[in-house]
């Protein structure tokens, strides 16, 4: 071995045994985060195309038969790309601003010429909590309280990723979550449903245990803050017209309150569901 080569795969081994504490395998409910076959998490991707439901591009482990020596030079380059956009992106607490692609911009004035009642701190709080029982069903295989709360194609992902975690009896525990930061960066307004774009920032304990309670992915000593992108959305169209309790007409069918007795109208067929979810980041606190 020449001595260019040997100053070469120094350098490789260096870097991987000083990189290694910079990377933090993470999780999320639909396997989002890095560690269990979701989102690359681990750097802020600006501008990421996506679609729901998906897992947005994975990271899937499989064992193979590679030369040992080339597998050890391609994970240390690997390492130092990741590490690279790790250190780069670091938010440092504070939330990334990022354009997505084909997300109009949002308009709050528009919006409310579809939804006169609606209300940026309000939804702050709906969509939050949205999130947060997506989070908590996760963790206790509540099929019933995740379809609730996403649209079907989401519901199908997350149920099928259940099933997995249940044949390998491994619990995906999140908890203790906090709510960081929240903007509203896009908005779509279709026939028959609005749908707003957040980036929304959390953080939480987020790791796996097995059917002994001993965790085997991510660590339940630090929390993780995650940066998302989340689309939610909102039918607006074949609704009644009239209040249900004392039947006055309604001058907008998406009213959340009738102007004439003041009672709040309910129909849940129209409340804001999660309909896309992105992890764009992800650290240890």
């Amino acid at each position: 071995m020449n001595k260019k080569v040997k100053n070469i795969l120094i350098i490789i081994f260096a870097c991987f045994v000083l990189l290694i504490p910079l990377y933090h395998p993470e999780a999320d409910s639909g396997f989002d985060g890095s560690y269990s076959g979701g989102s690359s998490g681990g750097g802020f991707s600006s501008g990421s195309s996506w679609s729901g439901g998906s897992s947005y591009g994975g990271r899937y482990y499989s064992s193979g038969s590679a030369d040992p020596v080339t597998a050890f030079i391609t994970l240390g380059i690997t390492l130092i790309i990741v590490a690279a956009v790790i250190l780069k992106t670091k938010q440092n607490g504070h939330m990334p601003t990022t354009t997505l692609k084909n997300i109009p911009p949002y308009n709050k004035d528009e919006l409310t010429k579809i939804l006169p009642d609606f209300n940026e701190q309000k939804f702050q709080k709906e969509a939050y909590d949205i999130y947060k029982n997506i989070q908590i069903a996760w963790m206790n295989f509540d099929n019933d309280t995740i379809r609730k709360n996403v649209t079907d194609e989401m519901y199908n992902m997350y149920k099928s990723q259940l099933t997995t975690l249940k044949v390998k009896k491994q619990t995906n525990v999140m908890k203790d979550f906090n709510l960081l930061g929240f903007n509203i960066v896009g908005m779509d307004i279709k026939k028959e449903f609005v749908s707003l774009t957040v980036i929304m920032q959390v953080e939480c304990f987020d790791y796996i245990t097995n059917k002994d309670n001993k965790v085997v992915r991510g660590t339940d000593k630090k929390k993780v803050i995650y940066n998302y992108a989340m689309t939610f959305n909102k039918g607006i169209s074949k609704k009644d017209n009239k209040c249900p309790n004392c039947g006055a007409p309604l001058e907008n069918v998406n009213s959340s309150k009738c102007p004439y007795c003041d009672s709040t109208i309910i129909n849940k067929k129209y409340d804001w569901v999660l309909a896309k979810k992105q992890v764009l980041s992800q650290r240890y606190k």
